[in-house]
């Protein structure tokens, strides 16, 4: 999917990612992901190593609060990617929040295009996605 929308603002407050988030991290990306994962026959752990996710720490932003995290999103060069809300967040508007920020921080940043890749079958991510500025670009059929 590809952002064909207006120019964003987002003032929501997030930091980079750092190595003593990796426990919780791992557990509500790997929640986050399950029930897509699952119904692809994927395995349930995906998340990176630590040591990769510190590599990227840069491109990682991190929502929390109380000191707990509740979101995050990833940024790689022009690409949103990991976009994720801790299960007792979602519905509350933190996804619509921090891809408005994935897109607002691309837009400071000149970036030529900005993208994202998503499961069809996550149709809640595709309506996020398409209420706020994206459009299909590219379809890959996946055969369950």
């Amino acid at each position: 999917m590809e952002y064909k929308g207006n120019p964003v603002s987002e003032d929501l407050r997030l930091r980079n990612y750092k190595s003593s988030d990796y426990t919780e991290y791992k557990q509500i990306y790997e929640d986050s992901f399950y029930k897509m994962r699952s119904t692809l026959g994927l395995p349930r752990e995906c998340c990176k190593s630590s040591d990769e996710l510190l590599k990227n720490r840069n491109n990682i932003f991190i929502l929390e609060r109380n000191g707990s995290i509740i979101g995050s999103v990833a940024v790689y060069g022009c690409e949103i990617d990991d976009l994720f809300a801790a299960e007792a967040y979602r519905g509350q508007g933190f996804g619509t929040r921090l891809l408005r920020y994935a897109v607002s921080y691309l837009q400071k940043q000149n970036a030529d295009r900005i993208f994202l890749h998503v499961a069809d079958i996550n149709k809640a991510a595709v309506s996020l996605y398409m209420n706020n500025g994206f459009i299909i670009t590219e379809a890959e059929e996946i055969n369950l």
